[in-house]
This record gives structure tokens, C-alpha cells and sequence, in this order.
């Protein structure tokens, strides 16, 4: 970690991943509530957002790699990385979290998690389409029935992105075609 005492901006340390803050408890939850296996959507933003918050989701997204076992910061990337992989089985209930707990890199148990929960269900895509397809305003203002179809899209893209495309031509597609 940056010595904090002899940098002229207090605030220069908060840009370096590896740096932990005096919050940043081992027992404490990304989430609010505990992930049961169910609305893994909903949790997997929760705790891509927490991770962004505190600067730490590069040990996830694999922009962050570890430093060879030489290099100073060799030992303090593997606390920030247990700190992390601790936060995450902290925020799965207990039964899920059973068949996790011997993971011991942060990478190999979010793509673990990914692998097991993040399965497109293709039955909830076909009831959101649906939903989609007959949905009317009805006594709703306008604002919430906006709301409910912004809603409705935001969750259908999520479950089933558009391919990446340079161009724009593929998302434009993507859309004519529902």
C-alpha cells in the first residue's frame, strides 16, 4: 500500500486496487441479502457494483493478474485477493457457499459461480418476451408504465446480450426482429 503520509493527495492511494481500506472487513457481505441460488441477475450486479465501488473488480474480471512471487506487491495482491474471495462466499447462504469454501483465488471462484448460476434460462427469456408482447398501459401514468417496459427490456438484454459489434448493425438487428 502507498505510504498515505508523505503523498501531497490524500486521495491518490484510493486509485490502487491493491489498497484496503480500514472498513474493508474479511466478514463483511457485498450484498444485502444472502444469494440462495436464485436471481442470480440481481446478485451478480450487487456484487459486480460493490467490487467497482472499492476499486476491486479487476481480481474478477481478470484485468488484474498476480504479480510474480518476487515483486513487492506479491503478498499484498494475495490478501486483497483472499479479502475479495472471502466478501463473495460472505455474500452466498451457507448451503451454497458449502461447495465453494475450498477456493482459494478470487478469479477461479467468481468463473466457478458464473459456470454453475449464470446459465441463460431460456424459459424466463420466452415469459419476459411474453410479458413484453402484452403488456398495456391500462390505469398506469405513463412514467411507471415506461418504467415497467424499461424494465422488462433492461432484464431481457441481461439475460440474452446482444453479440458484440463494432459496427452497430448487429444491435439494430437485434431489435427489429422482437
Amino acid at each position: 500500500m502507498p505510504d498515505q503520509n508523505s503523498s501531497s493527495d490524500p486521495y491518490e492511494y484510493y486509485d490502487d486496487p491493491l489498497y484496503v481500506s480500514s472498513s474493508d472487513l474479511p466478514f463483511s457481505q457485498l450484498t444485502a441479502s444472502l444469494f440462495d441460488g436464485t436471481d442470480f441477475l440481481s446478485c451478480k450486479q450487487d456484487i459486480l457494483m460493490a467490487l467497482a465501488a472499492k476499486n476491486k473488480d479487476g481480481f474478477i474480471n481478470g484485468t488484474l493478474s498476480k504479480p510474480p512471487s518476487t515483486d513487492k506487491k506479491y503478498h499484498q495482491f494475495i490478501c486483497c485477493d483472499l479479502m475479495v474471495l472471502k466478501w463473495i462466499l460472505n455474500s452466498i447462504d451457507k448451503p451454497l457457499r458449502e461447495n465453494l469454501k475450498y477456493i482459494r483465488i478470487v478469479k477461479e471462484l467468481w468463473d466457478e459461480i458464473m459456470e454453475r448460476y449464470s446459465q441463460t434460462n431460456f424459459m424466463e427469456i420466452y415469459q419476459l418476451t411474453q410479458e413484453l408482447n402484452s403488456i398495456s398501459q391500462s390505469n398506469a401514468s405513463l412514467i411507471e408504465y415506461y418504467s415497467k417496459v424499461k424494465n422488462l427490456w433492461e432484464t431481457l438484454d441481461s439475460l440474452d446480450p446482444v453479440p458484440g459489434c463494432s459496427c452497430g448493425k448487429l444491435a439494430s438487428l437485434h431489435r427489429e426482429h422482437l
